[in-house]
């Protein structure tokens, strides 16, 4: 079971100015300003170091916001 504040200070951190950038649950992070492909590369890698699953670019692209990342991890890590 991912902890929400946890995973959203380890998303912040791919994030290169992410000092600027508030994020929530509810944040639909591609709008912000920093959002490109590396980070996404950065955001699938991270997701597979701290909590052992792995996300498809795909799975991620269907992503709008960091809340449905964190259904997706919980989904994976049960099954």
């Amino acid at each position: 079971m991912v902890i929400v504040n946890e995973f959203i200070e380890n998303f912040k951190a791919q994030f290169l100015d992410s000092d600027q950038v508030i994020f929530t649950e509810e944040t639909t992070f591609r709008e912000s300003g920093d959002w490109d492909s590396l980070t996404g590369m950065s955001i699938l890698v991270m997701i597979e170091d701290e909590y052992k699953v792995s996300i498809t670019p795909e799975e991620l692209k269907q992503c709008e916001k960091i809340s449905e990342i964190i259904s997706l991890i919980n989904e994976k890590a049960i099954a």
